[in-house]
């Protein structure tokens, strides 16, 4: 009894150390949108420019995530994100010292750093949470820090709206140095109390020049595709701000093949395509990511339909965040006694339905109940879906010395929907007037669950 309750504990310090980073990484996610606007009038920017402090973070941020997560397996998960962690740290202070000397390249300095950072902190904690937690309780612990995770990259607006409230607009570099104090403690704990996990030491040389070639393949592939205006697509898809970024990412992905083939310790495990339930759960995770990242789009929709002031929107997405917090651990429980593809099929099913009441009620009859009964209901399927499932899938079709890059893979992959699915969403909304727009938007975002949903019909795990 004695040793079972000590194991216990030492797992629950580990999940609560790997929580608190994945807190932090999260809601640095949403947390910047809110100053942008402040941050370009103290730089003297414009929007095209200063948009880059954001598409800087998510473009670093893909591409350097299985490169981390592949160090990781070579030098072990506790040091690595105890790194990474650090690297966030300093990254946040170079944003907040930006004001004051250095400008606005200083803080793109800072936001690179923070994504480099947060690259590692989301894979690594989910990969050493699913590999530390027996199988019987893996599902449950994978649920929360999708939980954490989540809520957080949800909530992350909410939060910077209360900080530069609560500091004032002109103390926006607040934003930055908030994070400091969690990031040390962080530091000390992960440093003297986490276990050090297992390494495996029969790997062959890094593969450095394959992680150079795929870094740049996925900058360059997000770089085009952000660029891409859906809603004149045949127009936008031939300039040179599309074909030229397109292009180089091909040459990059086929230097990148060549140069995997003949690596000893490959980046990214091409054999991956070759396995049915690894390209499942890949496809599945780029559409979770089309959903997900829809969520951004709450606050703007519900302000429009309710006449509400610009900003107040994200108060909305409370609704989401508080029910998606319930049934995330709810759903990671299930996945320990039914598996992952029923609990992520009903999630699926459960934030589709949400969907079409909000695309067929809520904005056909907009009022502050209709619009939190839909998002209440999305949020509840997507606490299911979001993150613990995929995760799971992945840990179970491949080798437990594999584990931070696999879940680094999908993570990517689910990170490519969300750079893709936005410019669509927008283009939606902008070839048709008013609410219309809207209601299209949110039966796209519903047919990629169903996309999902009838992909996951083809899932059977390998072992």
């Amino acid at each position: 009894m004695a040793r079972e309750t000590s194991t216990d504990s030492k797992l629950g310090l580990i999940l609560a150390t790997y929580l608190v980073g994945l807190l932090i990484g999260g809601l640095y996610v949403g947390m910047v949108s809110p100053a942008r606007t402040v941050v370009q009038a103290d730089f003297g920017i414009d929007d095209t420019v200063g948009i880059w402090m954001i598409n800087i973070y998510t473009l670093f941020y893909a591409a350097l995530i299985p490169i981390i997560g592949k160090i990781a397996d070579r030098r072990g998960r506790k040091r690595v994100f105890t790194i990474c962690v650090g690297i966030f740290c300093v990254g946040a202070v170079i944003c907040g010292l930006s004001k004051s000397f250095g400008g606005f390249g200083l803080l793109l300095v800072g936001r690179v750093l923070q994504a480099a950072g947060a690259g590692g902190m989301l894979p690594v904690a989910n990969a050493e949470i699913g590999a530390s937690f027996p199988e019987e309780k893996r599902g449950m612990a994978l649920g929360m820090a999708a939980a954490v995770a989540g809520v957080s990259n949800v909530l992350g607006a909410v939060a910077g709206s209360a900080v530069v409230g609560a500091f004032g607009i002109e103390n926006w570099p607040a934003l930055f140095y908030l994070c400091v104090p969690f990031c040390i403690a962080i530091i000390v704990v992960a440093a003297t109390l986490l276990p050090d996990s297992e390494v495996d030491e029969s790997h062959g040389r890094m593969d450095i020049a394959g992680s150079i070639l795929f870094a740049l393949f996925v900058l360059l592939l997000l770089l085009g595709l952000k660029n891409i205006d859906f809603a004149s697509f045949g127009a936008s898809a031939t300039q040179p701000s599309v074909l030229a970024p397109l292009l180089a990412a091909i040459a990059a992905v086929v230097a990148f093949r060549t140069v995997e083939q003949r690596a000893e310790d490959p980046v990214f495990h091409l054999e991956y395509f070759h396995s049915r339930p690894i390209v499942v759960t890949m496809t599945v995770s780029f559409f979770i990511g089309c959903f997900v990242i829809s969520l951004v789009l709450v606050p703007e929709l519900a302000e429009y339909a309710m006449g509400d002031p610009i900003g107040s929107g994200g108060y909305y997405v409370l609704a989401i965040g508080l029910t998606s917090f319930i049934t995330t651990p709810v759903g990671g429980k299930l996945i320990d006694k039914l598996g992952p593809k029923p609990v992520l099929i009903t999630g699926l099913a459960i934030s589709t339905a949400g969907l079409a009441y909000l695309a067929l009620i809520a904005v056909t009859a907009p009022s502050f109940a209709t619009f939190v009964i839909g998002l209440a209901i999305v949020g509840a399927g997507m606490g299911m879906s979001m993150g613990a499932p995929t995760n799971y899938m992945i840990l179970e079709n491949t080798d437990k010395a594999e584990s931070s890059s696999a879940i680094a893979t999908i993570t990517l992959i689910r990170q490519i929907g969300t750079s893709i699915a936005p410019a669509i969403y927008v283009g939606l909304i902008t070839s048709t007037p008013g609410l219309a727009g809207y209601q299209h938007m949110l039966f796209c975002v519903a047919l990629f669950n169903v996309a999902a949903l009838i992909t996951m019909l083809f899932y059977q795990p390998k072992r």
